[in-house]
């Protein structure tokens, strides 16, 4: 019946995270997927509990105790794990978000001011270099005084 306690709150932290980032995230778009995986591995892992405590014994009464303990966390637990997966969502994890969002933004506009500062010191150059090119480039006047003496 734990680990049915524990699959149902593993579900609800997964449900409660993925719904709340935003509609635009990758996780968000993908949460159904995130949920099938993380149901094939609590299953897994289960049978692997259950293969290590029994020696390979598997009874038939087990996956309704996990069953029952699924039910049991929908009746009495959830409220409080739904509290504290708030609490724990706007004292730790919104907070750490939002110093490493900060943190790349200021290094996304420290590198454009460099690139900017690397701009206006190449810009004169850059002229100079545009101007020299299409000098270069030019069709060189044909300079003919006397088109009689000159050879096509």
């Amino acid at each position: 019946m734990v680990s049915g306690i524990l699959i149902g709150a593993i579900i609800e932290g997964t449900r409660f995270l993925t719904g709340s980032f935003s509609k635009r995230s990758f996780i968000f778009k993908y949460r159904i997927g995130i949920e099938v995986i993380i149901w094939i591995s609590l299953g897994l892992g289960t049978f692997f509990l259950l293969y290590e405590v029994r020696d390979g014994i598997w009874r038939v009464y087990d996956p309704l105790a996990q069953l029952l303990g699924i039910l049991l966390y929908e009746k009495l637990f959830q409220p409080a794990f739904q509290l504290t997966g708030r609490i724990f969502l706007r004292l730790i994890v919104k907070p750490i978000w939002f110093i490493l969002h900060a943190f790349i933004t200021v290094i996304g506009k420290i590198i454009s001011l460099i690139f900017l500062l690397i701009l206006a010191i190449i810009k004169p150059f850059r002229y100079i270099y545009i101007k020299t090119l299409h000098l270069a480039l030019q069709k060189k006047p044909n300079f003919r005084y006397n088109k009689k003496y000159t050879k096509n």
